[in-house]
């Protein structure tokens, strides 16, 4: 009886090798060789699947500009303003007697440059907006990018405008008291 059940459990573990060999094998050669399928669904699959890629990525951006347009308009309403108190101011000296059309002259360079920064942000958005249509999205992703750098250039260049037109008024209102003393 010793020997029939040392025959089976030899016949087992032999089964047991033989199973554990063959799985694995048949399991890698159906990885080997993967089964292709072009169906409509898998077709309708990868189309629906672009289609939600391209549709965050439109919402993404759509988060992006509105940051992007507040941020913008938050500055160029401060600047405006600005513009509008060194108006003001050099109306203030001219009536004392300085001579201010050279800071007016770069207000109005100011407020030029102001302009030019909004119809740049314009055209970044329009960019932007374009980048999901777009062949090349990296590229079309980086010229609008290149886009948005001007309009913030074009900004910087007005705050740095008038930023020159006020220390202008400051040095002529400084002349122009220092006389009336």
């Amino acid at each position: 009886m010793k020997k029939k059940t040392q025959s089976i459990a030899a016949l087992i573990t032999a089964s047991v090798l033989v199973m554990a060999i063959a799985v694995p094998a048949a399991a890698l050669q159906g990885a080997a060789k993967p089964e292709v399928r072009s169906t409509s669904t898998t077709s309708a699959a990868a189309g629906q699947a672009a289609d939600t890629r391209a549709a965050n990525l439109r919402n993404r951006i759509e988060n992006v500009l509105r940051a992007r347009k507040a941020r913008f308009d938050a500055i160029a309403a401060n600047l405006q303003k600005r513009q509008a108190r060194v108006e003001v101011l050099a109306g203030k000296v001219e009536a004392l007697g300085g001579d201010v059309a050279q800071v007016r002259t770069m207000i109005q360079e100011s407020t030029r440059l102001l302009e030019q920064a909004r119809v740049q942000e314009q055209a970044c958005v329009s960019a932007f907006k374009a980048v999901p249509e777009a062949e090349n999205k990296g590229v079309a992703f980086r010229a609008a990018r290149a886009e948005g750098r001007k309009a913030v250039e074009l900004m910087k260049q007005s705050r740095i405008q008038l930023r020159t037109a006020t220390q202008e008024l400051a040095r002529i209102a400084e002349g122009v008291a220092a006389t009336e003393e």
